[in-house]
């Protein structure tokens, strides 16, 4: 045999005992499941209160003693009772005072006003100049404007006198009462503070990474001391808190409710629709899940996706998810799903 030959059945040899993977993957064992099977459903909850929509303390608007207390603490009260009463004796002596005063303006306007008919009736005949008309025309118009003025000063005391009577802005139940019979309060001074007790919300701080999860939830419901409550989701806030990482929510109760200012918790639940996150697997910076697309890997990046987070998918039921072996699997490599079994796969990931 000649050397030349001898070289290329050398060649041919060593291209022939070259393992296969050198050049190309195998195909790598695998187990899949439909999605439909995989998907789970899963409870968040958060602490919750029951908020009344408005909480208020009543303060004096003016000075005074204290003439009378007609609510005390635990009392239901409605809207526009009479809660406080101030002594009002200086007040209704200030506006009889400046009612008197317009009533004497008034007075006085009729006067100027009969002077300047006879001044305009004078200067027609040139009895009177036209200074003097000019004086008795302006002093008409000052005492009008008094007048005015006087008008408004009536309303001020009118109104001062209406604030000795502190009554309720709404349907509540006196929480404090701050007001002592006799005692002097000044303007700002707090005299009872007020629940509305027949308009309430319950309110939660959800952690920012669950708050959208409410907007899909099948089921909510608040609990506390063990009961609990149906209720269904009014708004969310958009803004964060930047030192709890959380978002304000509001809920209103479906049937019956709790009483004000009771604390416990406000759980929902997604019935189904979530890929666990165990099955979750990051390439190139990016978390997502394999599917086996005939035959061959094909890694679904899944944007929202968190660590150790169950996460929403929108892909069809059938679609069948690499379940077993993924650790090792890269985009684009074959899969072999005659491998490991789906069942024992799932159970060591």
């Amino acid at each position: 045999m000649r050397p030349n030959v001898i070289v290329a059945c050398a060649c041919t040899a060593l291209l022939t005992c070259t393992p296969p993977g050198v050049h190309a993957r195998d195909a790598v064992p695998v187990g899949t499941q439909p999605l439909d099977a995989v998907l789970v459903g899963l409870e968040y909850s958060a602490p919750a209160d029951v908020r009344s929509l408005n909480r208020s303390t009543l303060s004096a608007q003016l000075a005074a003693p204290v003439h009378a207390i007609h609510a005390d603490i635990g009392q239901a009260v409605n809207a526009g009772d009479i809660l406080v009463e101030l002594d009002d004796v200086d007040y209704a002596l200030a506006l009889d005072q400046a009612i008197a005063t317009l009533q004497s303006l008034e007075a006085q306007q009729a006067q100027a006003a009969a002077r300047l008919r006879r001044a305009r009736e004078l200067i027609a005949n040139q009895h009177l100049s036209d200074d003097e008309l000019l004086a008795r025309e302006t002093d008409a118009n000052v005492i009008a404007a008094q007048i005015e003025a006087q008008k408004v000063a009536v309303a001020i005391a009118r109104r001062n006198l209406a604030k000795c009577r502190i009554s309720a802005p709404f349907n509540g139940v006196v929480t404090e009462r701050h007001a002592q019979l006799g005692a002097y309060v000044s303007m700002g001074s707090p005299l009872m503070d007020l629940v509305e007790h027949d308009r309430f919300e319950l309110e939660a701080d959800v952690p920012d990474e669950l708050s959208e999860s409410l907007n899909s939830a099948d089921a909510i419901r608040f609990g506390s001391r063990g009961e609990s409550w149906p209720v269904r989701l009014l708004r969310l806030s958009p803004v964060v808190d930047t030192e709890r990482r959380s978002r304000r929510a509001r809920f209103a109760f479906v049937d019956a409710a709790p009483a004000i200012g009771r604390s416990g918790e406000v759980v929902w639940r997604i019935e189904k629709g979530l890929l666990p996150a165990h099955l979750l697997v990051r390439r190139a910076g990016r978390l997502g899940v394999f599917l086996d697309d005939g035959g061959r890997a094909a890694f679904t990046p899944l944007p929202g996706a968190q660590e150790g987070r169950p996460v929403p998918v929108n892909l069809p039921g059938n679609t069948k998810i690499v379940v077993a072996g993924r650790e090792r699997l890269q985009d684009g490599d074959s899969l072999d799903t005659d491998g490991p079994s789906t069942t024992a796969g799932a159970a060591q990931d």
